[in-house]
């Protein structure tokens, strides 16, 4: 019994010590590996597309297209700066966001004030004290002074209007509110300055002049209706 019992344990300890590949070694008939690749014998099936035999394939027609060159600039001399480039604004704005708010139009006049003239070279907006100015279009400042005399805080812009050159003076702006520089450009609706009353004015209010190359003030009201939308 005990040689039985010795032969039953030699063979346990030979079957959990040895791995099975080590076994599987001495079989006389070969076998497939485990780690040999297996082939794949997946097929795809080609995908197609029938198409009717009356179908058409239309011709799509070439479009043409226009090329235009960019209106040239407006040279303007600035003081201290020297030439300028000025190009075309396609926008133009109210110089505040009240434009309904006025008291004195273009043209003659009862003077308000001694000093004051009796030919208004501008219009008067009255959108009230501290409202931001803004620049009517695109343009350059040829002129951003705190004494400006009679004008009191102004600052003058000048644009390129469909080729022409058109120059927007904004007067009476609160001491310390300039936001703009000689020389520097500015788009349309860019802040210049607060509405104040400084200089020959009455009360707070912005003073808008507005002329030409030639210096001849015109009626800005007027124009800004005309160009505006």
């Amino acid at each position: 019994m005990s040689v039985i019992a010795m032969t039953f344990v030699g063979g346990m300890m030979i079957a959990t010590s040895l791995p099975a590949l080590a076994i599987t070694a001495t079989e006389s008939e070969p076998r497939a590996s485990v780690y040999a690749p297996i082939d794949d014998t997946i097929s795809l099936t080609p995908q197609t597309v029938e198409v009717a035999s009356e179908a058409e394939t239309p011709l799509l027609a070439a479009e043409g297209y226009a090329v235009e060159a960019a209106p040239p600039p407006i040279f303007s001399e600035v003081a201290n700066v020297g030439s300028v480039s000025i190009v075309q604004s396609d926008l133009v704005v109210w110089p505040v966001l009240s434009p309904e708010n006025r008291s004195s139009g273009f043209g003659p006049r009862d003077a308000p004030c001694a000093g004051c003239s009796t030919m208004h070279d501008g219009v008067d907006f009255n959108p009230g004290n501290g409202t931001p100015v803004m620049s009517i279009a695109d343009g350059v400042v040829v002129l951003a002074t705190e004494n400006g005399g009679g004008l009191g805080v102004n600052v003058e812009v000048q644009h390129n209007i469909d080729g022409e050159l058109v120059t927007s003076s904004y007067a009476h702006m609160q001491y310390g509110s300039l936001a703009v520089a000689v020389g520097q450009q500015v788009t349309a609706g860019q802040t210049v300055g607060l509405v104040g009353s400084t200089g020959q004015s009455t009360g707070p209010h912005l003073h808008l002049e507005m002329f030409g190359a030639d210096g001849v003030r015109f009626d800005g009201f007027a124009w800004l209706e005309a160009h505006i939308g």
